[in-house]
């Protein structure tokens, strides 16, 4: 559940719940094996979707406004969750450099794209800049192949009063 945090929430979450689980691993002291859930922080961790599922599979139980881990209980559990929340994170930053790199190729690819269109447009133009200055050559409309050469103003409307 904790995998389909937003990913803000999670790095959040993981920096917390990496504290906890690390403090329970790497010292016995029962401080460390008892969270209050009426605490600010702590339950700001347990309104992240999934984080009270990892604590409860590591093996923690809940009595009343506490989530306590038996002192029965080994630190193997804990251990675990944290080499999967450990897991989890280098999977998720691994995701996010792969989209990165998809989205920096999709640009690319882009760009590549809009070169390739101004090299078209940029032979387009000195083609007709050459075809202009071939001998016989005759300005014409635009959109007629066949029509009536340009002379003057007035044949494409232009200085005869055409408009009012």
């Amino acid at each position: 559940m904790l995998r389909d945090a937003r990913i803000g929430d999670f790095e959040t979450a993981h920096a917390t719940l990496a504290k906890v689980l690390g403090n329970i691993t790497a010292s016995p002291d029962p401080k460390f094996r008892k969270l209050r859930t009426t605490n600010p922080k702590i339950n700001a961790l347990l309104a992240t979707s999934g984080v009270r599922a990892v604590l409860i599979g590591a093996g923690f139980v809940e009595e009343g406004e506490f989530l306590v881990l038996p002192e029965t209980a080994g630190a193997e559990g804990a251990q675990a969750a944290l080499d999967a929340l450990v897991a989890q994170a280098a999977d998720r930053a691994a995701e996010e450099v792969a989209r990165k790199e998809a989205l920096q190729s999709a640009r690319k690819e882009q760009l590549d794209k809009e070169n390739e269109e101004r090299k078209r447009m940029k032979a387009q133009i000195g083609d007709d800049a050459a075809a202009r200055k071939e001998p016989g050559w005759k300005a014409k409309a635009a959109g007629v192949k066949e029509g009536k050469a340009i002379t003057s103003c007035s044949d494409i409307g232009v200085g005869n009063n055409a408009g009012g």
